[in-house]
């Protein structure tokens, strides 16, 4: 008796210490409001899946599935109108317990969206129309320099003119 109470209490222990730490949600916000999600995203073989309804809700675009359930198209709404995505399942999206997943670029890029990663659990999405163009100038050494190379650092241009 005294040798199973003691086996049960190192087992116990030894599955006390195993206990997974607690994983972090996925943060994403646009125009730097958080997105709230129906179902939770997920992380998969070293990628988020987010489900596809709520995402293209709050990014404008709406969801379609065509007859035979094969895959999910994502379509433009506004300007973006002309523009669908098919999303292959098995490939390109997945259907986890009758929920849709997609990974995030997939579904925002093909649309213009730049996707910045704050952290591994925290993303930002950026519209299209509030990126500042594109553009290169060189720096005091005479090195051609884009805008896009100071990205996610603090940026000051200084503009001057002579007219």
């Amino acid at each position: 008796m005294m040798k199973l109470i003691l086996t049960t209490c190192i087992v116990l222990s030894f599955a006390v210490g195993l206990q997974a730490a607690p994983v972090k949600k996925l943060q994403i916000s646009i125009d730097n409001q958080l997105v709230t999600f129906t179902s939770t995203p997920i992380f998969k073989n070293g990628a988020w899946l987010v489900p596809i309804e709520s995402i293209c809700q709050q990014l404008g675009l709406k969801v379609e599935t065509p007859d035979g359930g094969e895959m999910a198209v994502i379509c433009g709404e506004g300007e973006e109108a002309e523009l669908c995505v098919p999303l292959q399942f098995g490939e390109s999206a997945f259907d986890i317990d009758g929920i849709t997943y997609a990974k995030l670029e997939n579904i925002a890029e093909p649309f213009g969206f730049e996707i910045y990663k704050a952290s591994e659990t925290e993303l930002e999405i950026v519209r299209p129309e509030q990126l500042a163009p594109q553009f290169m100038l060189p720096d005091l050494d005479g090195t051609p320099r884009g805008l896009q190379d100071f990205r996610g650092k603090k940026t000051l241009l200084y503009i001057w003119g002579s007219w």
